[in-house]
């Protein structure tokens, strides 16, 4: 019995060797980064940025880049108490989720923030504000980097 066991243990185990890792076995990369700030809006109404803007501490942010060099971001944060710079841009936790989203050259990477200090523009971008304080966001980045304005 005891053989028996180990063996389905091994086969589990060699299994999950072969298919755990669907990412990389695509010749695709990752990076995460960990514990870091970042600003966004909690509200999107036609005062904007009036009561708009907080500042957020991110968990984490994962980059998952193709062979072809598009990538996705997906990052976890939580509302912080530290105020933005401009004080009447301030805003507080929403009343509901606050979901927000948009397409080419409205949100630019956090990680290349960290990483070169310089902005790369999303293709696409959605995030969710919890009442909670909680934050999921992903933006998606085509090949080629986009030109913005």
């Amino acid at each position: 019995m005891l053989r028996r066991l180990s063996i389905v243990i091994i086969t589990a185990l060699f299994g999950a060797l072969l298919v755990g890792s669907p990412v990389a076995a695509g010749g695709a990369s990752t990076q995460r980064i960990e514990d870091f700030g970042s600003v966004l809006a909690v509200r999107f109404d036609a005062d904007f940025p009036l009561e708009s803007l907080m500042r957020v501490d991110c968990d984490w942010l994962v980059r998952v880049e193709r062979p072809d060099g598009s990538a996705t971001e997906t990052m976890h944060c939580t509302l912080s108490d530290s105020p933005v710079m401009i004080p009447a841009f301030q805003g507080s936790p929403p009343e509901r989720a606050f979901r927000h989203g948009g397409g080419e050259c409205l949100w630019t990477s956090d990680y290349w923030w960290l990483v070169i200090d310089a902005p790369v523009y999303a293709a696409s971008f959605s995030y969710v504000v919890t009442p909670s304080g909680e934050v999921r966001v992903t933006s998606t980045y085509p090949s080629e980097p986009l030109i913005c304005e």
